[in-house]
């Protein structure tokens, strides 16, 4: 048993075996920690575009899926989190009382409150039209958070008409999951 746990928070349209998220448990099983995929999607019945309301949806699911952990047994704990999952790796955080350091992928505006200087990284893409790029910039700024935004990309952190820029974002990420 690992000392080391790493938890991956999906998006609501973006599950653990997509390549963001998939490659980040990988670089993670690969460094020693013990990964946990969670998988709340199947039980939300709410709009999809309702982001809110999915989410307080998900918060009784995410209690009842972590509460057969024993999390004050690692040292080291990662959530990573994409989307609506980065406000619910941070609702987690905070319900479970641990300390944990976080990759926020394409963050919601529900999750800026839990973004704290040293604890984390944000990436986001210039064109994601579900959190004002600027906007993002902003609060990181202000409060001293590791930022790594992508030109011409938006929520997907893909590039629609070229693969090959899209492959580079992801090496890009792999080596972030690397030495985070």
């Amino acid at each position: 048993m690992a000392d080391k746990l790493m938890i991956i928070f999906p998006g609501r349209n973006y599950s653990c075996d997509k390549p963001l998220l998939y490659y980040a448990g990988k670089v993670f099983q690969n460094r020693g920690y013990d990964v946990i995929k969670l998988d709340y999607n199947f039980k939300l019945k709410g709009e999809k575009d309702d982001i809110p309301a999915l989410i307080e949806e998900a918060k009784p699911y995410i209690q009842k899926c972590l509460s057969g952990t024993d999390i004050s047994k690692y040292k080291d704990i990662v959530f990573v989190s994409k989307s609506m999952g980065t406000a619910l790796a941070g609702y987690a955080e905070e319900h479970l009382g641990v300390s944990v350091r976080h990759i926020f992928l394409t963050p919601v505006s529900e999750a800026l409150i839990y973004m704290k200087r040293g604890k984390c990284i944000v990436v986001g893409g210039k064109e994601d039209s579900v959190l004002d790029s600027r906007k993002l910039k902003i609060y990181c700024v202000e409060q001293d958070v590791a930022l790594k935004q992508f030109d011409e990309v938006g929520h997907s952190l893909e590039y629609s008409e070229d693969i090959y820029k899209t492959f580079a974002v992801l090496m890009v990420l792999i080596r972030l999951y690397k030495e985070f």
